[in-house]
């Protein structure tokens, strides 16, 4: 059974590649680039996109590819060993991710009145959810849950290195977080992509800023093999400006202070918890060069 390729992500190789199944879910296949720390995502879905994913919308049985099947291209068509299964990427349109364009200028009312919005539906939805970071009690030090206590600490300090450029303070940061938590996506790693997307968000075209994410970027990815595959590879388009489509509409829709809650509420849908943990790493990476912002998030979780 042949499919059309909906969409691929900007990361997914234009030529011909080789590859091997890693991981299967019921809705996406993670394929291993030959020779390279970085996975390519087949998954299936009506509207997100992923910098490195072949969407895909008509279900096939992706359950029927077992972890170490070759995949292979060839003349544009992704196919499986010993599967019947293909998937044709030619003229598949190529999505990218607009947030290193997006020059969020965070001091506007109207932005941050969008933050404010985000933020409480975020700390009401982590509540309700009783997920293991609850982004209200990060600066609550010594209370909430034990993954909170113990990932405050080292998130302030972050804070305060990414307000002072301070590349050190940020790398002695990121080591306490790197692969912190539990799943494929440690909560840890969910707020660093989240936090460098806030970053990428606001950063326009200041080269002071911009010179820090990079330097930030390459700390992070030093440290990645602390954490899993997959959570590598969100990292490492990450620290390239390239995030997933329900994060960035979100960072879209906070600058332009427009459809907050259909879209805070679509990215935090995302997983059990990981949405809402690099929603919470967005809105804190949003806020660091903003100080009304920071007195907001010291405030732990109250309405202005």
């Amino acid at each position: 059974m042949q499919l059309r390729a909906v969409s691929i992500g900007e990361a997914v190789p234009r030529e011909s590649f080789q590859a091997q199944v890693r991981s299967v879910f019921d809705s996406a296949v993670n394929l291993r680039l030959a020779d390279e720390d970085r996975l390519l995502t087949v998954f299936l879905s009506d509207e997100n996109e992923l910098p490195q994913g072949i969407r895909i919308s008509e279900e096939i049985p992706l359950r029927s590819l077992r972890v170490g099947l070759a995949a292979f291209t060839k003349g544009g068509i992704l196919s499986f060993d010993s599967s019947p299964h293909s998937i044709d990427l030619r003229g598949a349109p190529v999505w990218k991710c607009p947030i290193p364009e997006l020059s969020a200028e965070m001091s506007a009312v109207f932005a941050m009145r969008s933050w404010s919005a985000v933020w409480v539906l975020l700390n009401e939805e982590q509540r309700r959810r009783k997920t293991g970071i609850i982004a209200g009690e990060i600066f609550q030090l010594n209370s909430g849950t034990p993954l909170n206590r113990k990932i405050g600490p080292p998130i302030m300090r972050l804070i305060d290195a990414a307000m002072q450029f301070d590349n050190e303070g940020a790398f002695r940061a990121t080591e306490e977080m790197i692969g912190l938590g539990p799943g494929v996506t440690p909560s840890g790693d969910d707020i660093l992509l989240g936090f460098l997307a806030g970053l990428w968000s606001a950063a326009g075209k200041d080269q002071k800023k911009l010179s820090f994410i990079r330097s930030f970027g390459n700390m992070i990815m030093r440290l990645a093999d602390r954490t899993s595959e997959i959570s590598r590879t969100y990292l490492h388009h990450a620290t390239r400006g390239q995030f997933s489509s329900s994060l960035s509409n979100l960072a879209q829709a906070i600058a332009a202070g427009e459809d907050i809650k259909s879209t805070a509420e679509s990215a935090l849908r995302v997983g059990h918890s990981s949405g809402a943990d690099s929603v919470t790493g967005l809105l804190i990476g949003l806020g660091v060069q903003n100080a009304e912002i920071r007195e907001r998030m010291l405030e732990s979780g109250n309405t202005w």
